[in-house]
């Protein structure tokens, strides 16, 4: 895969920012260097902080959806690793970015409790606005790719399988 979007999706600690830099780093060194995004890094170098509101997530993530579409279209291959379970998102995503893939990295939320540094999140007081907890997730409908990152699942094994996919993607 030499141009279009990588998006990985999933639940807050379901090992995105892991498996994206793996993919990154397993994919052939062509003279290309791919470009990751990371919601949580973009969130931080924004000139406008967003809350955690639908509404405001709503609007990072169509903001992620069209930076990286913008960047595929200059002939990038972008790796997108955020939450941004909306179903309009990735409909927008499907129909405007040729070459887009959705990988989901499912996760249950009983699973992702017991994570190094995401028990308190997952742990918080309704209100919070955790995705899948208190604030809805809308989980992909038709993704490309639906890795169970958990259990004997490890992040390499779980890259090995998205570089796979979009390698099997790209010869069709």
């Amino acid at each position: 895969m030499r141009q279009g979007v990588l998006w990985l999706t999933g639940l807050s600690g379901a090992g995105k920012s892991t498996v994206a830099g793996l993919v990154r780093d397993g994919l052939p060194a062509d003279g290309r260097r791919p470009v990751l995004l990371d919601g949580d890094r973009l969130r931080e170098v924004l000139p406008v902080k967003l809350g955690y509101e639908r509404e405001d997530r709503l609007r990072l993530a169509m903001f992620y959806a069209r930076l990286a579409n913008n960047l595929a279209a200059q002939g990038h291959l972008v790796i997108c690793s955020t939450i941004s379970l909306f179903h309009q998102v990735q409909a927008w995503n499907r129909d405007n970015t040729p070459g887009y893939l959705e990988v989901w990295l499912r996760v249950p939320v009983s699973e992702l409790s017991e994570r190094d540094g995401r028990s308190a999140l997952y742990n918080a007081e309704a209100g919070s606005h955790v995705v899948g907890l208190d604030s809805a997730a809308e989980f992909p409908l038709a993704p490309d790719l639906i890795i169970d990152n958990y259990g004997d699942t490890t992040p390499d094994k779980a890259a090995e399988q998205v570089l796979a996919m979009a390698t099997r993607k790209a010869s069709q």
